[in-house]
């Protein structure tokens, strides 16, 4: 049974897998094709908040394997279907071998998961560093044979993972706290052992802090776009771990849906833990809710809790719904069951299936841009052009950043667009992040006294609006 929902979860994260690369996939992407190994973990990562571990693997992998969209993506997808495989490990362990299956059944369908094990970046790496963790913990407290060496070994992969990811080992204290005392010590000395051997990295850490810093005070929108608190962020991330990044542009539509919906997990969350024995319910409900608690305290001070940084707890989280829906009886058992199948499967396909829930669309902005005047000139909203346009684009459109300052305040922040558009009598001006940028639309003001009209504009998801100008 497992071996099935393996394969189908290994299926489901193939589908669409070369859509467009997004700003982040793609600053890593050409930083990997740019930067000697020694450059990319020492420089570049002091711009890109997360420790080592994913820019290691991306530079190996892409000198093998290439800088395509499906072979950047592809350590992702191994990292969810091994995840799915975890899942039901600790299931098992913890509860039984069918809250395993179902729990990784859930795991294979779930959305949110599908959407992170497609994407070029760590966070399903740091999922399977947590689920592997909490595997090797687990078997320390039940007292089965275990070399501390693989407990080093794995809090080394999960500290190399991603920072958010440490929010796990207080929940793992707090539970050896309430229940194994006694083996604290070498929880504790593979820990200390893992953070020494992997101090090397504190020096950079710090640089990415003070870079952090930096951004933050010039950049005082951008820490709600990469985290800071918002009184909405705990309830938006347990609707997100249910039907993943969809949703409706009607919010009463889209209230109106998720309130059942919302409803039959929290009574089968709510009844799963209730039911599963006390040992369980701390290790899950801790897992569960403690990395939520830090990440939300700590975005008071640095942004950094957004919804997709906490996956790793989506494991907890499934495994008390499988447990829940076990509690009942054999006729409400499947009907429970199959209302879940039915609502993460359908929110799967809708993003795996609708554009428009894919990623940002530079390939089709740069498809349709190649299509035009080729003495058109091309604008960004920022001091220079993007990563995605330069991975799709390589060098074959006329562009340049419109921006002399970041973010534009004045008028004396816009570059003189006159000798820059070389007279172009098209201009196409790309808003990506203009709220951040230039929020005052200097930009567009300053092409509209230089006589130009607009005349067309054309929507390309997640990008936003490209402007067409004619003079």
């Amino acid at each position: 049974m497992i071996l099935s929902v393996l394969i189908v979860g290994l299926i489901l994260r193939l589908i669409n897998l070369n859509q467009s690369l997004w700003l982040d996939e793609a600053i890593n992407v050409l930083a990997t094709k740019n930067y000697s190994f020694l450059s990319l973990i020492t420089e570049y990562s002091k711009g890109d908040f997360h420790p080592p571990g994913w820019f290691i693997i991306l530079w190996f992998w892409t000198k093998l394997f290439g800088y395509s969209e499906i072979a950047i993506r592809i350590p992702s997808v191994i990292f969810g279907v091994i995840s799915i495989y975890v899942t039901f490990l600790i299931g098992k362990k913890l509860i039984s071998k069918e809250v395993g299956v179902i729990a990784a059944l859930l795991l294979c369908l779930n959305p949110l998961h599908i959407y992170y094990s497609q994407e070029a970046r760590m966070y399903a790496m740091a999922t399977l560093a947590v689920l592997v963790n909490i595997f090797i913990l687990l078997k320390l407290v039940k007292g089965e044979k275990l070399n501390l060496i693989f407990l080093i070994l794995s809090n080394m992969a999960l500290l190399a993972s991603d920072y958010i990811a440490y929010f796990i080992f207080p929940a793992e204290l707090f539970l050896l706290l309430l229940k194994k005392k006694e083996i604290i010590k070498k929880w504790a000395v593979a820990l200390i052992i893992a953070l020494v051997l992997g101090i090397w990295w504190l020096p950079i850490f710090l640089s990415q802090l003070n870079v952090g810093s930096v951004a933050s005070s010039n950049l005082p929108t951008w820490k709600f776009v990469v985290g800071a608190f918002d009184f909405k962020t705990l309830p938006l991330t347990f609707v997100k771990f249910i039907i993943g990044r969809i949703s409706l542009a009607d919010k009463v539509v889209y209230a109106a849906a998720l309130l059942p919906i919302c409803s039959l997990f929290a009574l089968l969350l709510l009844r799963g833990i209730k039911r599963v024995n006390d040992f369980s319910r701390k290790l899950l409900v801790g897992w569960l809710v403690i990395p939520l608690l830090i990440a939300t305290v700590v975005s008071f001070v640095v942004p950094v809790y957004s919804y997709f940084r906490v996956l790793y707890v989506i494991p907890a989280f499934l495994i008390l719904i499988s447990a829940g829906i076990l509690s009942f009886e054999k006729r409400f058992k499947k009907t429970f069951l199959t209302l879940v199948f039915l609502i993460e499967l359908f929110c799967s396909l809708i993003y795996l299936l609708n554009p428009s829930y894919h990623r940002e669309d530079w390939k089709g902005l740069i498809d349709f841009l190649k299509n035009q005047d080729k003495n058109s000139k091309i604008l960004f909203e920022s001091s220079g052009t993007l990563p995605p346009f330069d991975y799709y684009a390589k060098g074959s459109l006329n562009a340049n950043g419109a921006l002399k300052n970041f973010p534009a305040k004045t008028a004396d922040d816009v570059m003189d667009l006159q000798s820059i558009s070389l007279n172009s009598k098209d201009v196409y001006l790309i808003d990506y992040l203009v709220e951040i940028s230039d929020p005052l639309r200097l930009i567009d003001n300053k092409l509209i006294r230089l006589d130009y009209q607009l005349v067309e504009t054309k929507n390309f998801g997640g990008v936003g609006f490209l402007y067409h100008y004619v003079r």
